[in-house]
């Protein structure tokens, strides 16, 4: 049978619509033998409920928006995934719309989410999106989430990640097994996050008694394999150049063994390295260390406060913070040259 409606369902099982809905739903009492008919009737049929439909009687669309940006930082699609999962495990869909870095993209696709009458929006790492933008969702009664970067608005909850601590950790561990001359590649410090990644580095090496050396800094506009391979070329021309390199994504950390793949330097016994996101590490040779964040306490806290603000929009915005952890992969070998 093809487009089959619940009053075929229910009149195959001579029962009424609202018994039949009952057992879509699981929700009240139908005797068992007649719950079993229906659902064998139901699986006969591929009967499909009509979500939309269900939306309208309800006043739920049980739609979650999600708003992302286009990036080779596998970090957002790690994100991603861990909001997909979580939604599901709560019987939410999501809607995910990715937009172009500084194209303006934003106001139309928030258009769009109130149009679909999402019941809440999550933002991941979007700085496009802005306090007018957050204003017009709250305005409209949707609940807002804002993954990694945040601004700070009443109502509007966010989860942050330690960037600055995970960071402060690695660094510490290659300054630990001695290395003095550690290189750091990373996106330019213009929002908190990569700042905070950035001072980091700098606590750490200054805590040892190092100074931050500028030739054994890279700053780079963009999350690339290629920026990541031009900062290493770089970083080894230098006299004395660095026996151990740090990068603030795993994406830099591939053009960083691109380079030295092709300079013949091996890793880890020519030189150490540690990648951050742990997105790719392990499917590089050798897979590297990089620090690791726990991507599904991530979409489970964003699913986790979007709830909460679905039953108290008035409660004061909360913020949580997620603490990396460090993955050892054995790629920072002790320096005694």
């Amino acid at each position: 049978m093809t487009n089959v409606k619940m009053i075929d369902i229910a009149k195959t099982a001579n029962v009424s619509i609202a018994t039949v809905g009952r057992v879509i739903h699981n929700n009240g009492y139908v005797a068992e033998d007649k719950r079993k008919e229906i659902e064998q009737i139901i699986k006969d049929t591929r009967y499909i409920p009509n979500k939309m439909a269900q939306a309208l009687k309800y006043s739920r669309s049980k739609l979650i928006g999600h708003m992302t940006l286009f990036s080779q930082n596998m970090l957002y699609e790690q994100i991603s995934s861990a909001v997909d999962k979580a939604a599901s495990n709560q019987g939410y869909h999501v809607m995910t719309l990715a937009s172009n870095y500084n194209q303006g993209e934003e106001a139309k696709q928030i258009d769009e989410l109130i149009a679909q009458r999402v019941e809440g929006l999550i933002i991941t790492s979007n700085v496009m999106i802005n306090r007018e933008l957050i204003t017009k969702l709250v305005d409209n009664k949707i609940p807002v989430v804002m993954i990694e970067r945040a601004i700070n608005m009443p109502n509007v909850d966010c989860i942050l990640v330690d960037d600055m601590e995970g960071v402060y950790g690695a660094v510490t561990h290659i300054l630990e097994k001695g290395h003095r001359r550690i290189g750091f590649i990373g996106r330019n410090p213009e929002h908190e996050v990569e700042f905070n990644r950035y001072k980091g580095y700098c606590k750490a090496i200054n805590d040892y008694g190092i100074p931050t050396l500028p030739e054994f800094i890279q700053l780079v506009p963009d999350y690339s394999i290629l920026l990541g391979h031009q900062a290493t070329e770089a970083l080894m021309e230098e006299a004395n150049p660095p026996t151990a390199i740090f990068t603030t994504s795993d994406i830099y950390a591939c053009g960083v063994m691109q380079c030295l793949y092709e300079k013949n330097i091996r890793v880890p016994d020519d030189i150490s390295i540690v990648g951050y996101d742990n997105t790719l590490a392990a499917m590089l040779s050798p897979a590297i260390s990089s620090v690791g964040l726990p991507y599904q306490e991530i979409g489970d806290w964003a699913i986790k406060l979007l709830q909460a603000r679905m039953e108290n929009e008035k409660e004061p915005a909360q913020s949580v913070m997620i603490n990396t952890r460090f993955i050892d992969r054995k790629t920072v070998l002790e320096w005694n040259k």
